[in-house]
């Protein structure tokens, strides 16, 4: 490959990266070009990039980015899942597309900046989306409120109560 086109490669596959909040590298032997076309489908409805990199190229990028440690990851068929958007995304993604197929078995990735390995991206995958945890947040927030909101309404309603069996015993008498 002449040196221009390698630089182009390596620019493109870095500007691709640099952005990325999630970075999840597989080993996609034994896929045939069915698979892979069904896995890129999959991926891009999730709006995952997934690339097949050189492994070489792949590590000057990384280098070039500051991202050390990929170099053991980057043996044998490379291919890389990114989300811009996502950082769970592309790990449920392909663990997704590998629980249903056996393959691509997953190597690790990067997630925010920090090195994961391949059981810790299996963990990531096994987490619920992002709206879920938001919601999860936003509720365990709101349930002292609740709690308290729903203790000064008792008394109001207890309140109520009482006056108004007072004025049913008072109309009865009458």
């Amino acid at each position: 490959m002449a040196h221009a086109a390698k630089t182009k490669k390596i620019g493109d596959l870095e500007a691709m990266l640099k952005d990325a909040k999630s970075i999840i590298l597989s080993d996609f032997t034994g896929l045939n070009v069915k698979d892979i076309s069904e896995l890129r489908r999959a991926c891009r409805e999730k709006g995952i990039k997934f690339r097949v990199v050189k492994n070489t190229l792949a590590k000057r990028s990384f280098s070039d980015l500051g991202m050390s440690g990929a170099a053991p990851l980057l043996e044998g068929p490379t291919a890389l899942a990114v989300s811009a958007d996502d950082e769970i995304a592309p790990a449920q993604g392909l663990k997704k597309f590998a629980d249903d197929n056996e393959l691509p078995r997953l190597k690790g990735g990067y997630v925010s900046g920090r090195l994961l390995s391949d059981k810790e991206v299996i963990r990531l995958a096994a987490l619920p989306g992002k709206e879920v945890l938001l919601a999860q947040v936003v509720g365990t927030a709101q349930a002292p409120l609740r709690g308290l909101l729903n203790c000064l309404n008792a008394s109001l309603r207890d309140l109520v109560s009482v006056v108004k069996a007072i004025g049913d015993k008072q109309g009865a008498a009458a």
